[in-house]
């Protein structure tokens, strides 16, 4: 298996500052020492050739010759009690002791430099500094020296103990650094899940609603302003196609109707009744477009209380005459008590038409026709025609598909204007076998709350 960079946001940014962190916990730490030491060093060849410089000044200001060198009380007494790793020699050219201090015998005189100006080094665990000095007319040199392993050279012993404390702060403060991003990051992830969440509800009934952008980092909000111009797009070209099917369904109309009066005028039976069907037809394929553009224009606030008994009475009324004509009988069963759902009380009407209407045309003449209201929401009509031979029942609902190709009379659009609708009701379509034979259509729709 192959380990890659993770998809995670989240996993990618702890993933380097967790990188970075343990740079951090090696390199600090060891950046911190250089500097600690360095400066140490310089403080302390400060420290050693000031005092080099007071014991220079005091021999230089003192009257003796080289071999009679002596020092103010202070200072001899400064070099002469416990040793704490310092001393001081005076020493000539050749590398010979004139005056050495207390406790001075295993400092590496002999190497230390000699030259015309102040130097420093390093001899072993001694830093030495060098002050050349002329004591009647003889060139000398005062060296001061401090052994590191001495306590007087606390320098060592702050930098221990600073870093100590140091890495003692610092490491929390780097181990806790994750755990802070981690809730930060995971509140922006929050923000912006709300943010798609919000997106991914918006749907066509719910053009009109829009991203909001608070509280998301600037680095985002290009996305979600370039997400409301795409939903305000989508706005307009529905609100386009909805006002085209209507002109277009308005102007057919009354064209339609002319030329069905006139088509009654045919003499040939024959050919006046093929006339009248495609006449039909189109009539039908026109009214399916029309209620077809009102299912995808409704929005939620069309959404009213509205009982599935008087919806299954009333539709049944306007379609009894189409339905004699095919000698259908027609039956209604449900409650006597309204069964009340939240939906829109025309477009329920449009799809039990459209139930109706399938019954119809794929039912000989003479087929009864039943309509059921359940008190669970549920509105079902059910044939005994020949039934449905299709495997995959799904595409029924699909737009402009058709399960015989040979028939003329359908666009393939009924279903699919009823699966828009009973999805705008948040419902669900059952298409099953009849318990006779037969299929059962239903629109099971949520129930109103009271």
């Amino acid at each position: 298996m192959r380990i890659g960079w993770p998809r995670s946001l989240i996993a990618r940014i702890l993933l380097l500052e967790g990188t970075a962190i343990v740079f951090a916990i090696i390199l600090i730490p060891l950046l911190t020492a250089s500097v600690l030491h360095r400066t140490k060093a310089v403080y302390q060849e400060k420290l050693l050739l000031a005092q080099a410089q007071d014991i220079a000044a005091e021999v230089t200001s003192t009257p003796s010759a080289p071999g009679r060198i002596l020092l103010p009380p202070a200072l001899e007494a400064l070099y002469a009690g416990t040793y704490d790793g310092r001393a001081f020699a005076i020493v000539t050219a050749a590398g010979q002791a004139v005056r050495l201090s207390p406790h001075a015998q295993g400092v590496p005189w002999r190497a230390a430099q000699r030259r015309r100006t102040p130097q420093s080094f390093k001899r072993g665990s001694y830093v030495l500094v060098s002050v050349p000095v002329r004591i009647a007319d003889t060139a000398l040199w005062i060296l001061v020296s401090q052994d590191e392993t001495r306590p007087g050279a606390i320098t060592d012993d702050i930098t221990r103990s600073f870093l100590t404390r140091y890495l003692a702060l610092l490491l929390p403060i780097l181990l806790l650094l994750p755990l802070v991003n981690s809730v930060l990051i995971a509140l922006l992830v929050r923000t912006v899940r709300k943010v798609s969440d919000r997106a991914a509800a918006i749907g066509p009934r719910s053009l009109h609603v829009r991203l909001a952008d608070a509280g998301l980092p600037t680095e985002v909000r290009p996305l979600v302003e370039a997400t409301n111009s795409l939903i305000e797009r989508l706005e307009q070209s529905f609100e386009a196609q909805a006002e085209f099917v209507g002109n277009v369904v308005h102007e057919l109309r009354t064209p339609l109707a002319t030329l069905r009066i006139r088509l009654d005028a045919v003499p040939d039976d024959t050919l006046r009744a093929a006339l009248l069907a495609q006449a039909d037809r189109v009539s039908h394929v026109v009214s399916q477009l029309h209620d077809l553009a009102r299912a995808d224009a409704m929005v939620a606030e069309d959404q009213v209380a509205v009982d599935l008994v008087a919806v299954a009475r009333d539709t049944l009324t306007e379609v009894a005459p189409m339905m004699l004509a095919g000698r259908h009988p027609l039956t209604l069963e449900g409650p006597e008590a309204p069964v009340w759902v939240r939906g829109n009380r025309m477009l329920l009407a449009i799809a039990l038409s459209n139930f109706l209407s399938n019954a119809a045309r794929h039912t000989p003449d003479g087929t009864p026709i039943e309509i059921a209201v359940d008190p669970a929401g549920v509105l079902a009509v059910t044939d005994r025609g020949p039934g449905i031979t299709v495997t995959d029942r799904s595409l029924l609902t699909q737009r402009f598909w058709r399960a015989d190709h040979r028939r003329s009379d359908s666009a393939g659009i009924g279903l699919s204007i009823v699966q828009r609708i009973v999805t705008l009701h948040d419902g669900r379509l059952d298409i099953t076998d009849g318990p006779d034979g037969g299929t059962r259509f239903a629109m099971v729709i949520p129930l109103a709350k009271h």
